[in-house]
């Protein structure tokens, strides 16, 4: 008898394309993007994270993205590396990443834990990426839904930076 080899053409067989298929999805560009450096590593006690922001003349901004959401990807290798909104978003704000899937313990502005996700739910996230921006009692300042391209992601951050900008949603 001769030993009969798999071969699907060139070098890798059947078995070892299907190795490779699953080392991609799991370790591929499917997962969330790095933030910049310039978030905050965060324990997500978020009245907490208002006052200390607001001794700093800052705002406090949660960053709800989904790994895998091309939107997501983009606002970050795109809007966030953009020079200007980096500088303006150091100077005036505390962004903080949000899964909207995540598990992770959140206490909300309110006081009350809730996960990633039920916290995502509770501020009726539908959109991905989604920025809540808060002022500093803890209300929503300025919502932007949607993916925005740096122009007007800069507009926006004027509008959410200003006091008394009230709770609009752009």
């Amino acid at each position: 008898m001769t030993a009969r080899r798999v071969r699907t053409g060139g070098y890798y067989t059947d078995g070892m394309r299907t190795w490779l298929f699953a080392l991609l999805f799991l370790f591929g560009s499917a997962h969330a993007q790095e933030h910049p450096a310039w978030f905050a590593q965060s324990l997500l006690i978020l009245p907490e994270e208002i006052a200390d922001a607001a001794r700093e003349n800052k705002r406090v901004v949660l960053y709800f993205e989904q790994d895998g959401c091309p939107y997501c990807k983009r606002m970050v290798e795109t809007t966030f590396r953009d020079p200007k909104i980096a500088g303006r978003m150091q100077e005036r704000f505390v962004p903080i990443a949000i899964n909207i899937w995540g598990d992770r313990e959140v206490t909300a502005p309110g006081g009350k834990a809730l996960s990633e996700k039920q916290l995502a739910a509770q501020l009726k996230i539908q959109f991905r990426p989604t920025l809540v921006f808060f002022d500093e009692k803890g209300g929503v300042a300025l919502r932007v839904n949607g993916y925005y391209p740096p122009d007007r992601f800069l507009a926006a951050l004027d509008a959410a930076a200003r006091p008394g900008s009230g709770a609009e949603q752009l």
